[in-house]
């Protein structure tokens, strides 16, 4: 239900503008911000603890106090446009929290960079804040206006949120917290994006797996790339391995069963300080038993590089549902590595169908309908297939008894959801596909 909740955003920030807000971070498919600083111990790929209660996401962060620090803060960034609907209660933020007590204040600062600075309150557009009303459940905050510190500051020009649990005490209590709300963004990088299932993350506007767990822990973040060279990437995955562990893994969960073709592939793009260095994909069930462990090896150092599995033996597989990164697995190292792109796709060309000719869909991106047209060099029964990106099947025509020539087969493509699909044609052993965007 994740990527029908991601196509309708747009929709639902238009008709229920009371509430207008954006998703600044739910730590599954949408992550637009950006965390510029964090005072106590943050985990943003964290297994939900408690998927039985009000939040049932599979991840939310993990957030503990820095007893240290009375006021203790993660701070957010991302240009806003005006806040003034927020400042004066038309509009409000919200934030769903598991709290280890009630009555825990929750609070949210609105402020610009450039001038948000010692001594308080320079910079500081607005405060709000939340109670919890319960312990150790998940509820949702929604935040008041307590205050505007700076008056001076226009509500046009902010571009920081600032977020503090128990603010003006010196605990370690330790929170969760999902689906982050505020305001709505200037430049939403994502709001024209068409998705695409076969992108499994880019850590940016295709987000189609769910992190649950690292050995690594905070070191396992999204950041903005800082090598864009060869990656032109805005944001990727920068994961510093725990040398305390010998088989150091991530571990994540695809949006449904992961169902392969014979000529799938999946590549990884990695950048590495200390090549050579193996790295690890093993494919699972939900259970955690092993599918298929794919190995490849980067070749250049401090250098983005694409690395390539076959999945190919797996092929038939329906119960793939979880997946392991194991970077330089058998050692203790504690290198610093990024990763970015990691996909699942169909690679096939012409040449692999012997009697089939040029095989193309049109128009792509398809509205309302979508043409494939397909050459047969010798006569054949050739089946048309649909699929999203999981395997799913959503469409199969059986045609039977085509001649050689030109043959058109137009499809209505309405009834299905926006998305990348893959379209196939088999002639007995042999296939050839490739991607059709649908977008109504």
């Amino acid at each position: 239900m994740k990527k029908i909740y991601f196509t309708l955003l747009g929709l639902l920030i238009l008709t229920t503008q009371a509430n207008a807000q954006d998703v600044w971070d739910n730590f599954e498919d949408i992550r637009v911000a950006n965390y510029g600083f964090i005072n106590g111990v943050f985990i943003p790929y964290n297994e939900n603890p408690d998927q039985t209660g009000a939040n049932t996401s599979q991840v939310a962060a993990e957030y503990s106090r820095n007893a240290a620090e009375e006021f203790d803060v993660l701070i957010l960034n991302g240009v806003m446009a005006d806040v003034t609907d927020y400042a004066t209660g038309v509009k409000t933020m919200s934030i769903d929290v598991w709290s280890p007590e009630a009555g825990k204040t929750v609070q949210i600062t609105l402020e610009n960079t450039a001038i948000a600075e010692n001594p308080y309150p320079a910079g500081r557009h607005s405060e709000y804040q939340a109670t919890t009303t319960v312990a150790e459940q998940w509820e949702t905050l929604e935040f008041e206006l307590t205050g505007t510190p700076d008056g001076s500051v226009a509500p046009t020009i902010l571009n920081q949120l600032v977020l503090l649990f128990d603010p003006g005490s010196n605990n370690g209590d330790t929170y969760y917290f999902d689906n982050l709300n505020g305001p709505e963004l200037a430049n939403n990088p994502c709001t024209d994006v068409t998705p695409d299932p076969s992108i499994l993350n880019d850590f940016e506007c295709n987000q189609n797996v769910n992190f649950l767990f690292s050995h690594s822990g905070i070191n396992f973040r999204r950041i903005e790339n800082p090598d864009t060279d060869v990656n032109e990437s805005s944001h990727v995955a920068q994961y510093v391995r725990n040398d305390g562990e010998e088989f150091d893994v991530i571990i994540g969960r695809f949006d449904g069963n992961l169902n392969l073709s014979p000529n799938s592939e999946i590549t990884l793009d990695v950048w590495d300080p200390n090549a050579p260095t193996e790295i690890l994909v093993s494919l699972q069930n939900t259970d955690g038993d092993v599918i298929l462990e794919m190995s490849a090896e980067t070749s250049v150092s401090s250098e983005w590089q694409t690395l390539t599995y076959d999945p190919s033996d797996v092929a038939d597989a329906t119960d793939i549902g979880q997946f392991v990164i194991l970077f330089d697995p058998e050692s203790e190292t504690s290198d610093e590595y990024y990763f970015d792109n990691f996909t699942a796709d169909v690679v096939s060309s012409v040449s692999d169908v012997e009697n089939l000719g040029d095989f193309t869909a049109f128009p792509n991106p398809a509205k309302d309908v979508v043409n494939f047209e397909f050459n047969l060099i010798e006569p054949a029964s050739p089946i048309l297939t649909l699929t999203d990106i999981t395997g799913k099947v959503i469409h199969t025509e059986n045609l039977s008894g085509q001649a050689a020539g030109t043959h058109l087969v137009t499809l209505n493509t309405s009834r299905f959801a926006n998305g990348v699909y893959i379209y196939s044609l088999q002639m007995g052993r042999e296939v050839h596909s490739g991607k059709v965007v649908i977008n109504e």
